[in-house]
């Protein structure tokens, strides 16, 4: 996994695929956000995709490479917590459809699917 901060200040993590002298490939990228919550003063912390993979064609969402060009952005060397890869982990594992009669049947009526079928 690598950390860098992209052309616009965001924090991005993602699986490194590919290193060149002037780019490199990172699959999946998620842009780390934190930010205080006003009632308790605590940090939150979400993990945003570069691109939600409801955007990508449905035959296609088995790839999401993006490269980035090394002199556009700032790397680091840090290693993240477990919570954050874990987080990672989570963002990047699409949910799963839940059938019609399955959502009847446990009470699920609050799907949300961003385009029609």
């Amino acid at each position: 996994m690598i950390t860098f901060i992209d052309p616009v200040g965001r924090t991005v993590i993602g699986n490194l695929v590919e290193e060149t002298p002037d780019t490199i490939k990172v699959d999946n990228p998620v842009i780390l956000h934190v930010q205080p919550d006003p009632q308790s003063g605590q940090l939150q912390v979400q993990s945003i995709p570069y691109l939600f993979v409801e955007f990508v064609d449905k035959d296609k969402r088995d790839t999401n490479m993006w490269t980035f060009f090394k002199s556009n952005i700032v790397q680091s060397d840090v290693v993240l917590s477990d919570k954050i890869a874990s987080q990672y982990e989570r963002v990047n594992t699409p949910a799963e459809d839940v059938p019609e009669t399955e959502a009847v049947e446990t009470g699920v009526d609050n799907v949300v699917n961003l385009f029609d079928k």
